[in-house]
């Protein structure tokens, strides 16, 4: 066997998945100090099952697994896996393959795997068991560990000469069969223990068992003679049962009749409320659609009265663009005229200017005089100045009456567009106004709709739930009816019970019904009559009293004896009496009252835990004055001890432990309540039903309070939806106004931004011509200055010239008369041919103006086609309209009619029901007290055939067929009073002895078996050990022989000389002597191991492990650097050792040292690529590496 392979994931720094696949020889782990090697050798300790951590190198288990570096998280488990060849069947399983698996997670959690099944640790450790590999086996010798097999004491160096001779085994077997023997030697003491104590208990139980089983005897006795008398008591309530049920037949059918007569009258009921609800359901659609046609003829209405407001607004518009026509036209004819005149005035003066010129010219072929030519020439030049100047004055002149003309134009525009613009603000004011009134009225209306809206919605959601609370109380009516009658039934059934006595004996319902007809005197009732038990306490104090709830309280002793006189006479049955002259208390004494309290589960003396008169006070205690109510029959049972078994001790489940520890107990099947709770049940149905009748009448008159407020819903949502129809009407209106309005003050918007293009053009006109008059005034000014300086320089001329041309003068007047009219006929030429040029521009502009107006009438033109065409259509469909709300409102009068009328008719039917109903449960009474009758006799003959299952656990045929009275029914009395006698005079009767002794006896028995099993068990085992013992002895010797002599030779071989030895420090005891070593160096002395050098150490240490291989070689060995403290010699001879034990054992060697890799078969490289993470690469054998010096 070796090892083939080593799988690690996730173990200390092997972070990654690392294969190491090997072969059998020597392999070697190299790699640099740090890098991980040894970590390999941790990997195999631990995955054969190493627990120390601190053999792991570490301080806690979590310790092995990968914490993470610098560039990776830490992992949350490790995984190492060993794979063995096991061709050769060295490890005792029939695997040829064996991979032993160890996973560990951060959680603290380890699983153990063999051949990928879960196993258990110690699985491992017994595979591996004796094969010198494992935790503690001398496979592993990990770093700085060669040396601790000579550091040891000589009692510890045991381990691996014991794993060699193969006695691991033996000692683990030797260890179970002590502790094997340690509990036979416990569990014998403890049986003789138990068997001395139940052999004293035998004795005293024989004598009990005697009086237990004759009281058995005589139990059957008397239990067969009551079943043949209850056999007799159940015919007759069996033939009291079948005629009852008979009338109740007749009498069901009775009431099946009445209720198919209240089903048909309901039926119709429901179909008349089906039609009424289909009725309502059809009115309120119907005023539905009266509201929409409403609101359809309103919007109709507002829709025609907004086309005609539109189409007068389009009228209003085709007035105001009349009149600007009209006024543009006035403009157009004005200019015109104005330009004809112009033209005519152009004409004239171009006329005048060609006469003028022509004259001109004679004027000046007549001066041609060289002097007159010299003053003409200045006074020319003076007029040219004069002609000039005038000439500009008169163009400014004209120009100032023109713009003066222009001016008084525009300020007449300008009154007329104010007028305009003032008239349009005042429209758009008003219609602002009407409009914001409009809207304010709407918003008003609207709060209102949200208001009604709200209200019916809260008005038909509190119809609706008054509807729905209608129905519930209506259906709570007839639920709490039947509770009621169900109630009824009861409580009259258990009237007529406590009136008939049922459920006593009949003596006893004699001796009550004779006192209540005064028959009889001084009875007080019956025990169940005169005391109150609460609910809890109630089974516990019928089974605590059990017959005696029937005994007949009585005042004196002869009231008691006059009672039996009379039941003797009429042969009425027996009775007991309890005289309250005469009859004394029975009270558990305070301290064992206070001992019993402090039990838990100890609730009271029965007679405290039920009230009566005080005058009773002695008969109660007398009966339960002894009695303990337990919480269980467990907390009973101990209380029933503390008592020492004296007295009687009841649970509230029933059960009984009697004295002398008797125990009574198992299910309890009641069908109803006993004697005691009848009169309570009786008082709280009474109370019940006054509850139920308050209950029913509130109900009753809840559910006409709710069918009136629903009719007074009802109306209130009509009117509500009435004014509701009225307010959409209005707002519908108010909307439409408000649609005229905007459509209204958009016109004005555009006739307001029309006027206001034309008042800003006439503006931009009128400030031109106001900064043109001021130019024109200053040029003016300046002319007529020049104007008046010339001509007095002309005069001065003309003065001195008077005398050289005073023939001449009225020529050169003349002449210059023409000049300055020729100069003044151009300038007004030339200043109408302007004003021609400003009227046809102002032409043009009113022109265009016109062609806008014309666009603007074709699109109002067609507009208010469209409008008209819109107005004929709902005027038509306001008429519709009109016509369909007569016809709706003709078909709503009628719907109402139609639902009054099935109101009425419902009403009827409703009565019929309620009287049908009556009948109905009139007929279920009588119903109900027919069944309570079979209910009743029922009840007797079930009461007797569960007193037959439950007292006697049999059926009653089966009893019928096999206990058939013996003799008449007194005689039979008279012999079970006698039987009852004779069991009662035998006392306290302990019926567990029987068992009890049986039981012991058969213990005792057992117990003995057991005890003779067992010493022979102590025998066996320790001969076991002794056989145990001495195969070890055997085996230890042997194999310590043998180590010895190899021990020697390795030694010398190691060492090159000297000698070695191995030494027992007790030969006598083999099993726990020490072993001690004896080393002597060649060349010194015989020393203590501590005075050798770490050198020497290390090789006595290996040459102790070689010899231990050579006697006994393991699979595998794994060496982790144990050659380090050696010099190259000796690593030479370490390696060459090596070599040869490789023949036999696979060698796994962690080393620095260059002559153990020379040795290696395999070489593998541990690198840390990654700090903190360790990789393992392959090194080829011809790789000169100095890894001692890395």
């Amino acid at each position: 066997m070796y090892l083939k392979q080593i799988d690690i994931l996730g173990f200390k720094s092997f972070a990654d998945k690392t294969q190491i696949v090997l072969s059998p020889g020597i392999t070697a782990i190299v790699g640099p100090n740090g890098s991980g090697k040894s970590n390999i050798a941790d990997a195999l300790r631990w995955v054969l099952g190493e627990q120390s951590v601190r053999n792991l190198r570490g301080s806690k288990m979590e310790d092995v697994i990968f914490a993470g570096s610098e560039l990776r998280k830490a992992t949350n488990l490790c995984e190492v896996s060993i794979t063995l060849d096991n061709t050769d069947h060295h490890l005792p399983v029939t695997f040829e393959e064996v991979t032993i698996t160890r996973r560990a997670f951060r959680s603290g959690e380890s699983e153990y795997w063999i051949n990928r099944q879960p196993c258990r640790l110690k699985d491992i450790h017994e595979l591996f068991m004796d094969t010198g590999l494992g935790r503690e086996a001398y496979s592993i010798i990990g770093q700085g560990k060669i040396e601790e097999m000579l550091s040891t004491r000589p009692e510890d160096r045991r381990g691996p000469f014991e794993d060699a001779a193969g006695i691991v085994k033996f000692k683990h077997r030797r260890k179970e069969a002590e502790r094997k023997l340690e509990e036979t030697a416990a569990n014998l003491v403890r049986v003789d223990d138990i068997l001395a104590e139940l052999e004293a208990q035998l004795g005293p139980l024989a004598e009990a068992r005697r009086i237990a089983e004759r009281y058995q005897a005589l139990s059957d006795e008397i239990e067969e003679t009551e079943i043949a008398l209850l056999v007799v008591e159940i015919d007759r309530l069996h033939d009291r049962y079948e005629q009852l049920k008979r009338q109740v037949a007749r009498e069901e059918a009775a009431r099946n009749e009445a209720q198919e007569r209240l089903r048909l009258s309901e039926e119709a009921w429901k179909a008349r409320r089906q039609a009424l609800n289909e009725a309502t359901a059809r009115l309120e659609s119907l005023q539905q659609q009266y509201v929409e046609v409403v609101e359809a003829r309103q919007k109709a209405e507002g829709s025609l009265a907004l086309a005609e407001e539109r189409l007068a607004a389009l009228a209003q518009r085709a007035e105001d663009r009349r009149r600007r026509r009209e006024e543009l036209a006035r403009d157009l004819a004005e200019l015109e005229a104005a330009m004809e005149a112009v033209a005519r005035a152009e004409a004239e003066a171009a006329a005048a200017l060609g006469e003028r010129q022509h004259l001109l010219a004679d004027a000046r072929q007549r001066a041609d005089d060289a002097r007159r030519l010299e003053l003409a020439d200045e006074i020319d030049r003076l007029s040219g100045e004069l002609i000039d100047a005038n000439h500009r004055a008169a163009a400014l002149r004209n120009e100032w009456k023109t713009l003066e003309e222009k001016f008084q134009a525009g300020a007449l525009r300008h009154e007329r567009f104010e007028e305009e613009a003032a008239r349009i603000e005042a429209e758009r004011d008003r219609v602002e106004a009407g409009k914001q009134e409009r809207a304010q009225r709407a918003e008003e209306i609207r709060r209102e709709l949200d208001e009604l809206e709200r209200q019916l919605a809260a008005l038909e959601a509190e119809r609706e739930q008054a509807a729905s609370d209608e129905a519930q109380a209506v259906s709570a009516w007839h639920r709490l009816q039947a509770d009621v009658q169900g109630l009824s039934s009861r409580l009259e059934l258990l009237r007529d019970l406590e009136a008939g006595y049922d459920g006593y004996a009949h003596g006893v319902r004699m001796v009550l019904q004779q006192a209540r007809r005064g028959a009889l005197k001084g009875v007080c009732g019956s025990v169940a009559e005169l005391i109150r038990v609460d609910r809890t306490y109630e089974l516990a104090v019928e089974t605590a009293l059990g017959g005696a709830l029937q005994n007949v309280v009585v005042e004196t002793e002869q009231d008691a004896m006059d009672a039996i006189r009379l039941l003797k006479a009429r042969q009425g049955g027996r009775a007991t009496f309890i005289p309250l002259d005469v009859v004394r208390s029975r009270r558990m004494e305070d301290g064992l009252v206070s001992r019993a309290a402090a039990e838990p589960g100890f609730l009271g003396l029965a007679s405290d835990l039920v009230s009566f008169d005080e005058r009773f006070r002695h008969a109660v205690e007398h009966l339960l004055g002894n009695v303990v109510i337990a919480q269980d029959l467990e907390r009973a049972s101990r209380i029933a001890r503390t008592l020492n078994h004296r007295f009687r001790v009841v649970t509230l489940e029933g059960d009984v432990i009697a004295p002398g520890g008797l125990m009574t107990g198992g299910h309890v099947n009641r069908k109803g309540p006993g004697l005691l709770g009848r009169q309570r049940e009786r008082e709280d149905l009474e109370n019940k039903l006054k509850a139920l009748e308050a209950e029913r009448a509130r109900l009753s008159a809840r559910q006409k309070e709710l069918r009136a407020r629903v009719v007074e819903l009802g109306r209130e949502r009509d009117r509500l939806e009435a004014e509701r129809a009225v307010r959409l009407g209005h707002l519908k209106q108010f909307e439409n106004e408000e649609r005229q309005a905007d459509f209204q003050l958009k016109t004005l918007a555009e006739r307001m931004e029309a006027l206001d293009w034309e008042r800003e053009a006439l503006a931009a006109d009128r400030s031109q011509i106001e900064r043109r008059k001021a130019e024109v005034r200053d040029l003016l000014a300046e002319a007529e200055d020049e104007v008046t300086q010339l001509t007095a320089a002309i005069a001065e001329r003309r003065d001195r010239l008077a005398a050289l041309e005073s023939e001449l003068a009225e020529a050169k007047e003349r002449l210059t008369g023409l000049r300055i009219e020729v100069a003044t006929l151009e300038q007004e030429r030339e200043n109408l041919a302007q004003r021609m040029a400003e009227l046809r521009e102002r032409k043009a502009r009113l022109e265009r103006v016109h062609a806008e107006m014309a666009k603007e009438e074709a699109r109002d033109e067609a507009e208010a086609a469209r409008l008209a065409a819109a107005r004929e259509s709902e005027r038509a469909e306001a008429l519709r309209l009109a016509e369909e709300l007569d016809t709706l409102e003709q078909t709503l009068a009628a719907a109402r009619q139609a639902r009054h009328e099935l109101e009425a008719e419902a009403r009827e039917l409703e009565e019929d029901v309620r009287r049908k109903r009556r009948a109905a449960e009139e007929q279920e009474a009588t119903l109900q007290r027919a069944l309570v009758a079979v209910e009743r006799a029922d009840a007797d003959l079930s009461h007797a055939l569960a007193k037959m299952g439950e007292q006697f656990g049999m059926t009653y045929e089966w009893a019928k067929e096999r206990y058939p009275l013996q003799g008449t029914v007194a005689e039979t009395e008279r012999r079970l009073e006698s039987l009852r006698r004779e069991r009662a005079s035998l006392g306290d009767v302990n019926l567990g002895a029987i068992e009890e002794h049986e039981r012991l006896s058969e213990r005792v028995r057992f117990l003995t078996e057991q005890r003779d099993d067992l010493v022979a068990a102590r025998q066996q085992l320790e001969q076991l050990i002794d056989e145990i013992d001495q195969e070890m002895a055997e085996r230890f010797m042997e194999t310590f022989q043998q180590i010895r002599a190899e021990f020697g030779k390795a030694f010398h071989s190691l060492f090159q000389g000297g000698e070695a030895d191995l030494v027992l420090t007790n030969p006598e005891d083999p099993l726990t002597t020490g072993i001690e070593v004896v080393a002597k160096p060649p060349g010194k002395k015989l020393q203590n191991l501590n005075l050798l050098s770490g050198g020497e150490r290390a090789l006595t240490a290996m040459a102790l492990l070689f010899a231990i291989l050579r006697v006994r070689p393991v699979p595998f060995c794994v060496l982790d650097e144990v050659e380090a403290a050696l010099d190259e010699a000796n690593v030479a001879r370490f390696a060459h050792e090596l070599r040869l034990l490789a023949a036999d054992t696979q060698f796994i060697v962690i080393t620095h040292r260059r002559g153990t890799m020379e040795e290696a078969d395999a070489l593998y490289g541990v690198t840390m690529p990654e700090r903190g993470v360790s990789s393992l690469v392959s090194v080829r054998l011809s790789d000169e590496i100095d890894y001692e010096t890395a």
